[in-house]
């Protein structure tokens, strides 16, 4: 025989475990969803811009999906024209004996705050010597530095800069590189 008061405590106790279950998947949800935006760092894009008389340049944005403060940034970039044939330029034509190469290794300061998405504030010129030809920019990570001065350095750099640095690459490749996701180990 079921008595109202079996049923009120049924029904309490049927409540409270759903209660419980509900919260536990929020909480593992939210425990997943923090933890992967806690260690990640995103390339959103490296474009391809152009100043007032034609000439080209990269400007990057990065978004920081870390639980720390980004204050600098150690970075490679690459450029191809139209057809994904590596450009070798002056990456520094501001310096007379810079010498043209695939790659270029820049460090960079700046503070990126958690969950911030950041446009470095100018551009590098992309001169090659003749008709700056560069349409496409790949930019790649190599070591961040964090507010309380733990370094990432990636581990996929270098295999990164032998696959693309002075190598063809298909356009749609290219096109498909960015968002380009670095996870913080």
């Amino acid at each position: 025989m079921i008595t109202k008061r079996t049923t009120h405590v049924t029904l309490w106790s049927l409540c409270l475990m759903v209660l419980a279950a509900a919260s536990l998947i929020g909480i593992s949800v939210n425990a997943f969803s923090s933890g992967n935006n806690s260690k990640t760092i995103i390339h959103e894009s490296a474009e391809i811009l152009r100043y007032e008389d034609g000439s080209p340049y990269i400007h990057d944005v990065l978004t920081n999906h870390t639980d720390q403060t980004i204050t600098e940034t150690q970075y490679g970039m690459l450029a191809f024209d139209a057809d994904g044939t590596p450009l070798e330029l002056y990456w520094n034509f501001l310096d007379s004996s810079a010498e043209q190469s695939f790659e270029n290794l820049v460090r960079s300061k700046e503070n990126i705050l958690p969950g911030r998405t950041e446009e470095y504030r100018g551009g590098w010129s992309l001169y090659d010597g003749e008709a700056n030809q560069a349409a496409y920019a790949l930019v790649c990570l190599k070591q961040v530095v964090f507010e309380d001065g733990t370094v990432w350095d990636n581990p996929d750099y270098e295999s990164w800069l032998s696959t693309y640095a002075g190598k063809e690459t298909d356009a749609e490749e290219l096109e498909a590189y960015y968002p380009h996701e670095y996870k913080r180990l």
